[in-house]
């Protein structure tokens, strides 16, 4: 009973909304045919506006083409008006938060195409690590790494002193070697003497004090050149033997200082190669 009672309660309700739905219904329809008309008035802006953006991004008038697309998505929102919006931060202006936001509302929209969601996924890794490289400190982005650490090299152990023997051998070699070069030079300069008397005297007579004086320099050079080649191989040979003579143990301390000398005097009868040394 009880819920008889609601249905005949209810009946008349039901009905007087049935009726005014029926008596409405005109005004409904008409309501949709203006929509309508203002939905087709909507879209025709918005392709008018993106035909100007596209002229603009024709002729690289890149921000004038952005604020066009976005006067024409909020006539007529679209997925692609979102998507060129975003290219056009991306590629042209170079203004990657822009890009960022705008690549994301592409990829939520429903009207989002897939290849271009790929793409439009890609650029947005890209974009990010750019921003986080770019608002990175120079401390951090830009600061070389830190050079490895290379162990230092182990100290070289010292060289073992020069023994007496092979200091000594060493400074009778080298002043052998000097007398040498001076008996070469010496050899050199009683060549040319000789020729010069050869030109000037006929044998033993000379016509010109020039040729008495070419052939006593002559033979003096001579005498000398034989000194520092007899003296130099002398000194060579001493040299060598003591370099070589077994010098026993290797302390590693300080040999006794061995100084030698040489040198060419000249006397009463002529030159002479003078040693002198300490020990």
């Amino acid at each position: 009973m009880p819920r008889q009672r609601m249905r005949r309660s209810h009946g008349p309700a039901c009905l007087l909304l049935a009726m005014g739905l029926l008596l409405n219904a005109p005004g409904v329809a008409a309501a949709r045919e203006t929509d309508g008309a203002e939905a087709d008035q909507a879209v025709s802006h918005a392709e008018q506006k993106a035909a100007q953006a596209f002229d603009a991004y024709q002729g690289k008038r890149f921000a004038e083409a952005v604020a066009l697309y976005i006067e024409a998505y909020e006539a007529s929102p679209n997925a692609d008006i979102l998507y060129n919006i975003a290219r056009i931060y991306d590629t042209k202006l170079g203004d990657r938060p822009l890009a960022l936001n705008f690549y994301r509302r592409y990829i939520t929209d429903p009207g989002a195409v897939a290849d271009r969601v790929q793409l439009a996924n890609e650029r947005l890794v890209s974009l990010r690590d750019a921003e986080l490289a770019a608002t990175r400190g120079p401390s951090e982005a830009g600061a070389p790494s830190p050079a490895p650490r290379v162990a230092a090299p182990a100290p070289a152990a010292p060289a073992p002193g020069w023994t007496g023997s092979e200091l000594t051998g060493t400074i009778l070699g080298v002043t052998g070697i000097v007398a040498l070069g001076v008996g070469t030079g010496f050899g050199f300069a009683a060549m040319s003497e000789t020729k010069t008397m050869r030109q000037l005297c006929d044998g033993s007579l000379c016509s010109e004090q020039a040729g008495i004086d070419a052939a006593e320099s002559a033979e003096q050079y001579a005498r000398i050149s034989t000194i520092g080649f007899v003296s130099g191989g002398v000194l060579l040979a001493l040299g060598a033997a003591f370099y070589f003579w077994p010098s026993g143990e290797r302390s590693g301390e300080q040999a006794s200082a061995v100084r030698l000398g040489a040198g060419l005097a000249q006397n009463r009868g002529g030159w002479s190669l003078e040693l002198n040394g300490s020990w």
